[in-house]
């Protein structure tokens, strides 16, 4: 059997060289052209920009304002995506040595440990300073709303409330959704077993609902074993047929929401809007179509 010897290849390719004057041309596979404008990822981010626009029913003053605003966040966080890449690089190489060594079971080189070490702090000073620069941006562009604009956005007060309370009731969305839940979580116990827990269980969900030591926790905690008692009568039949309504039927004797609040912009929503790269564009392509929509006198900047 005949072989083909190794290096035949190697002397066609220094004979294509020759023949185009040292310059080897390849041929490339046909691409598919890029389309122009946005991406589906930044068309989405764009959709959502324009989407608070519309919640809070920004002005083009407004937006004219609020626009350098935006794009000195966007600035920043540029800048601080180079820092971290440049960081990166500059430990890249130590990383692997403290990795290598933590894989191995050995004492990590101390030098590549404190290059680490720096390159992390610095890192959480970037982020601090630019949750600062968001949080004073979140500020200065509510200070540019109406009265009734800004009572649209949630305050960061009010968020760690959302968010101590949403803690509490175990990750539910209203106090509704959570006392649906634990009536769930009733109904897979045991008829003894609830006897035994019901009034731990009744005070436990008031607290949740309230905040521990609030005043009317133990007045809601009786209203809250009232309605436990009346789903623990029911058979699993009753309970099935009942369960698609439980939440309304909880609501109306509780006068408690269904739903969270609407259209109330959530802080962290809001802030993510600030900082979006897509933020500056969308509303300089939004500024850009409202004057072209306007008479020619009056679209002049």
């Amino acid at each position: 059997m005949s072989h083909r010897r190794p290096g035949r290849h190697v002397s066609v390719m220094i004979g294509l060289a020759w023949l185009t004057g040292g310059m080897l041309v390849a041929q490339e596979p046909p691409t598919t052209p890029v389309p122009a404008g946005p991406s589906p990822s930044e068309m989405y981010r764009d959709v959502r920009a324009l989407r608070l626009v519309s919640l809070l029913e920004l002005s083009a003053a407004q937006i004219r304002k609020a626009l350098p605003v935006v794009q000195a966040v966007a600035a920043q966080a540029a800048t601080d995506q180079d820092a971290d890449a440049a960081a990166w690089q500059a430990v890249e190489r130590s990383s692997a040595k403290v990795v290598a060594a933590l894989l191995a079971g050995t004492t990590p080189p101390g030098a590549d440990v404190a290059l680490l070490d720096q390159a992390a702090a610095e890192r959480n000073q970037r982020e601090d300073r630019r949750a600062a620069l968001v949080a004073d941006a979140a500020a200065q562009i509510q200070r540019m709303l109406t009265a009734e604009q800004a009572r649209r956005i949630e305050t960061a007060a009010l968020q760690a409330q959302r968010v101590a309370r949403q803690v509490r009731l175990e990750g539910a969305e209203t106090p509704v959704d959570y006392i649906v839940r634990k009536l769930d979580q009733q109904a897979e116990l045991m008829p003894d077993e609830y006897l035994r827990t019901r009034e731990q269980r009744a005070l436990e969900m008031a607290a949740a609902l309230l905040g521990d030591d609030a005043p009317g926790s133990r007045a809601l905690g009786l209203v809250l074993l009232d309605i436990m008692d009346q789903v623990a009568g029911w058979t699993a039949q009753q309970y099935a047929a009942q369960r698609p309504t439980l939440g309304e039927q909880i609501a109306q004797q509780l006068d408690l929401p269904t739903e969270p609040a609407a259209g109330l912009v959530r802080y962290e929503d809001f802030t993510a809007w600030i900082m979006s790269e897509r933020t500056a564009p969308a509303l300089q392509e939004l500024l850009a179509a409202q004057r072209s929509a306007l008479p020619d006198e009056e679209a002049q900047p």
